[in-house]
């Protein structure tokens, strides 16, 4: 939520809990970073600076 305020921005987040949804993402490990149907990174938590770099290209 950092990231977002920081950069200016007012998303919806959600979170999956469904383990078949997960893995309709061919996510294998969690926490997992998906905009708009795109996987941009999973199996790692990532900081404030590492979500701002992986976002500012997609938005």
């Amino acid at each position: 939520m950092k990231a977002l305020k920081d950069m200016g921005l007012s998303l919806t987040v959600g979170h999956i809990y469904d383990i078949e949804k997960i893995a309709s993402y061919g996510v294998i490990s969690t926490p997992s970073l998906v905009l708009d149907e795109n996987v941009l990174s999973y199996g790692k938590v990532l900081n404030k600076d590492e979500i701002i770099e992986l976002l500012k290209d997609k938005l």
